[in-house]
Order: structure tokens, then C-alpha cells, then sequence
């Protein structure tokens, strides 16, 4: 036995050995930190209570991110708290494995001991300079009818972290911001409806609390729109936006998007990958200094300043000239009308065709399309989208093209002025009945599919009266006389669906809008004094 060593209960060994002064490195306050260990540090002592045996302890610590470095050491607590410090008895500690994830670090460890004695936990976490900027903790809400797991939301709260820190491009700020979760996933009242078609809903949903909320569908967002996958206020004082599930690896930039939207951004054009450039992409990464800032600084309070959204950006975006290309891409706000109504009636043609002939194939940007055409306002499109939403065909992306449909021909009566098209969307707003049939084929989707997810089955009667809102809507920009009159009817219509009833009140303002307006006029003014993006 050398100097310094002494036997110990003859279990173990103990040495005192002096630490060497040349060999310490100083992680903070040196004037040249070590670059493995340089930017923000922590140190936390957890009383994890009494244990024995294998345990996975797992820390919720919202400055912990998956890339964080954490160093974890264990061992047996002295009565009276953590402040008392550990001491060495004759049970062993010891740690497996150490994992930093979002929001928190879990531990494996082991205590050798045959009765529950007190746990002291020693972390020290340092996180790189551009991970440790700031923590953003959310909640999530969805509707009943909305499948999204915590593992879900966890995913994509990750991925809006991943999008703001990477730096890719020499226009990129790589912007240290990470979002964790803030509790369960929630379930949103009863009084927030499946799909956004109102601005009552709206409000209903944005009063909700704060967080992210997961909707079926939204086609209010400053006003009626089919193709809306993301809608949130100019500057808001907490996060709040609403959002739909979409596509696994772009549902991260639809969230960072909208909560951009919370802080006070607005949409930018100047750069096709920007973040906060209207429409999706898995490229879509890039912020530059000003709105690094703004995602740091987080939410702000309503600036009442105008806003570009989506619908009005035609002069900015130069759209495709080829209109599959236009329409082959999601517009998080909806389609831009100004982009939208530039084509002509060769182009509707070239929609028509991938409607008409090859929807299967084109499903997932079915309500592009039929927004497009609607905007585009030929005439010839009025019978085929007629037949599209009488057509038996029914999944979820059919469906929402339906009640976008539904919505759309009252922009394309209003330039063609097809009274079939008004006949039907009148028939489809008026007669209970007929929206019913309508919805009957994704009433037996929906149902089977609400059974697999484990999720809350919308009826008949609720999708039915989706359909009959979307056209009452479809009355509303129609800007006729005849069609405002019809609204005016179903506020005191005894046999419409309650949701057309109240829908109806908000449509004849906008119906009125629209015929003192114009239509262009209409779309340009809605999108300068929005306030939701």
C-alpha cells in the first residue's frame, strides 16, 4: 500500500491523490475558454428521494438540449438536503449512461444497496455557444379529432430548433433558439371546432390558451381560404398559432413559420428558402440578422402595423410560368390570389386536365388546384369542379379540395358570372339534404380512420355542415345580389345547419365588402389590414 492509500471495511480502496495545477483547464471566466467546453454553463444537485437497484432518471430542464454536453455524477445524500452534500458509505453508485434530449437529460444508474437510501445527482451541463441562446417552452393543443402523440410533437419541435441554428448558406444567421414541450399534449375544448371556417372559430381557437394548436383543417385566416395549412396573429404577446398536421419533415417549418409570425415577422420574398417565405419547402431554412433577432427576442405584442400575407404578394412573387409548377407547392396562408389570377384560361386548361383526368396522382395538391382555378375564373372550369365535389372519391386531401372547391366558385362566379355555379353552391348552402350526400362517403372514411388513430370520429351531420359553410362562403365572394339575398335568408333559416346560420352573418358583411369593392380590390384590402398570417 503506497502513501496516502487507506483500506476501507475491506470492501474497497481509498487514495487521496493532489490534482495537477498545469493540467486544469478553466471552462468560464478564462479570457480563451477551451473551444470543447465554451458557452453557457450549469450546475444542479437533484434529490432524486430514496432508491435502490436500476433506475432511468429522467430530468425535465428546458436548458438542456440534444446537443448539449452533460456530465452527471451520483452519490448517496446526507440528511437535511442537497445543501448537506454526499458522503461515501459502504453502498456503491453508479452511473450507466447520461442522454441530453429536448428539454431535459436522462440518466441510468444503480445503486447496490438492499434498502431505499437517499440519491444526490451532481449535473454540470455546458451548451455550445449556439445552443444555449434561448429556451422556448410550448404548450400543444390538438382537437379530438387530430392524431399527434407527445413523440410527435416532441419531433417537431426539434426540427423548428434544427431549422433556426443551422447556418447552410452564406445568407443564413444560424439563430441559437430550442423548443420544448411544456407538458402533455393537450386536448382543445369543446367549444374550438375541428375545422377553422370562421372567424369566430378563429378567436375560438386563438382564446384557447397559448401554445400551438393542431386543427383538421383551416379555411379562415383573415378570411375564407380552401388551401390554409397554417394561420397566426402579426405580433402576439404569447405563442399562439394554429396549424394542421402536414407532411412529417416540413410540419417544423409550418410551426417556426407561424411562431415568426408570433414575434412580429413578416412574409419575405426577397429569398425563395427563407423561413418565412409563403410557402413550404424542405429547403426553407434561411433567416437573415433582422429576424434572428425577432425569432431570440420570441413574441411580441400586436404591432396593429399592415401586413403582406399570402394573397397579396402577387407583385412580389413571380410565379411559374408554368401553372402546374404554381400549384405544385403549398401556400402556408393559401394560394396568393394576386400570383393566382395573372393566368389565363389556356392555363385553367392545363389544371382541368390534372383534375379532371388525373386526380389520384396530383392528390396531395388538389385544393392548389382547384383554388387556382377558382381565381383564375374561366368559365369553363364551373361544370368540371361541380362534378369534382360531386364525385364519390373521398379521402382527407379530397375532401378538404371539395370544400375549397365550394369556396372558389364564388371567386369564379364573381368573374364569369356562371349562374350553374351559383345555382349549385346555393343548393349546397341551403338544402341539408344534399350537403349530407355529399358527406357521406367521408363520413365512412373518416370514421375508419378515427378508429385506427384512436382519435375523436367526426359524424355526418358535422361534415355536412363543413361543406355548407364552404359555400356559404362560395355565396359571399361571389359579390352578387342574388347570392347576398340567399345569405341574408339562411340567418333566419329554420331547417339550415346551425353553422351555416352563424356563418352566414359573417358572409353577408363580406358579401357586401365584395360588391362595393370589387374583387381585386377586395383581396388587396383584405391582405393589407390583416392581422393573422
Amino acid at each position: 500500500m503506497q502513501e496516502g492509500e487507506t483500506a476501507v471495511s475491506a470492501t474497497f480502496a481509498q487514495t487521496t491523490q493532489p490534482a495537477r495545477p498545469a493540467a486544469v483547464r478553466r471552462v468560464f471566466g478564462a479570457a480563451t475558454p477551451q473551444p470543447e467546453l465554451s458557452g453557457s454553463g450549469f450546475t444542479y444537485r437533484h434529490d432524486w428521494g430514496s432508491r435502490r437497484g436500476q433506475w432511468v432518471l429522467r430530468l425535465d430542464w428546458p436548458d438542456v438540449g440534444p446537443r448539449s454536453q452533460v456530465f452527471v455524477s451520483v452519490g448517496e445524500g446526507v440528511a437535511g438536503g442537497t445543501d448537506a452534500g454526499k458522503f461515501i458509505g459502504a453502498a456503491r453508485y453508479t452511473v450507466h449512461n447520461v442522454a441530453p434530449r429536448a428539454g431535459g437529460v436522462d440518466i441510468w444508474v444503480n445503486i447496490e444497496w438492499e434498502a431505499d437510501i437517499p440519491l444526490y445527482a451532481d449535473y454540470l451541463v455546458v451548451n455550445p455557444g449556439d445552443v444555449g441562446g434561448r429556451t422556448v417552452q410550448i404548450t400543444v393543443q390538438r382537437h379530438g379529432t387530430v392524431a399527434l402523440s407527445d413523440a410527435d410533437a416532441d419531433r417537431i419541435l426539434a426540427d423548428m430548433g434544427t431549422i433556426l441554428q443551422s447556418d447552410d448558406s452564406p445568407a443564413d444567421v444560424a439563430t441559437p433558439v430550442q423548443f420544448v414541450r411544456n407538458g402533455p399534449v393537450q386536448v382543445l375544448p369543446p367549444n374550438v371546432p375541428a375545422t377553422i371556417q370562421t372567424e369566430a372559430d378563429l378567436l375560438a381557437l386563438l382564446n384557447a390558451g397559448s401554445g400551438v394548436k393542431i386543427v383538421e383543417a383551416i379555411r379562415w385566416c383573415g378570411g375564407p381560404g380552401g388551401s390554409i395549412i397554417g394561420c397566426a396573429p402579426l405580433g402576439s404577446p404569447t405563442v399562439n398559432l394554429a396549424a394542421v398536421r402536414f407532411t412529417a419533415n416540413q410540419e417544423g417549418l409550418i410551426w417556426v413559420h407561424e411562431y415568426g409570425h408570433n414575434a412580429g415577422l413578416g412574409h419575405r420574398t426577397d429569398d425563395p428558402r427563407a423561413v418565412m417565405y409563403p410557402s413550404v419547402g424542405v429547403d426553407h431554412n434561411v433567416v437573415n440578422e433582422a429576424e434572428s433577432a425577432s425569432f431570440l427576442t420570441g413574441p411580441v405584442a400586436a404591432r396593429g402595423a399592415p401586413m403582406a400575407s399570402s394573397c397579396s404578394l402577387g407583385a412580389a412573387i413571380q410565379p411559374p410560368q408554368d401553372v402546374r409548377a404554381f400549384v405544385s407547392q403549398h401556400w402556408i396562408q393559401g394560394i396568393p390570389y394576386q400570383a393566382a389570377s395573372q393566368y389565363t384560361e389556356e392555363d385553367a386548361k392545363l389544371l382541368l386536365e390534372w383534375l379532371v383526368d388525373e386526380p389520384e396522382k396530383h392528390e396531395e395538391f388538389l385544393p392548389e388546384i382547384v383554388t387556382t382555378l377558382g381565381f383564375i375564373g374561366s368559365e369553363i372550369a364551373a361544370q368540371p369542379l361541380i362534378d369534382f365535389v360531386q364525385q364519390p372519391r373521398a379521402s382527407r386531401a379530397t375532401f378538404n379540395a371539395k370544400n375549397a372547391a365550394l369556396i372558389h366558385l364564388g371567386d369564379l362566379i364573381n368573374k364569369s358570372g356562371s349562374q350553374a355555379a351559383l345555382d349549385f353552391i346555393t343548393r349546397v348552402a341551403t338544402d341539408r339534404e344534399m350537403a349530407k350526400q355529399l358527406a357521406v362517403h367521408r363520413s365512412a372514411i373518416a370514421a375508419a380512420e378515427a378508429a385506427v388513430a384512436g382519435i375523436d370520429a367526426r359524424n355526418l351531420e358535422s361534415l355536412a355542415a363543413e361543406l355548407a359553410v364552404s359555400a356559404t362562403f362560395g355565396l359571399a365572394l361571389a359579390g352578387k345580389a342574388e347570392s347576398e339575398g340567399t345569405l341574408m335568408g339562411l340567418m333566419k333559416n329554420a331547417t339550415a345547419f346551425p353553422a351555416v346560420k352563424v356563418a352566414a352573418m359573417e358572409a353577408a358583411v363580406l358579401s357586401q365588402k365584395m360588391r362595393s369593392q370589387g374583387q381585386e380590390t377586395y383581396y388587396s384590402a383584405k391582405c393589407e389590414g390583416g392581422q393573422q398570417q
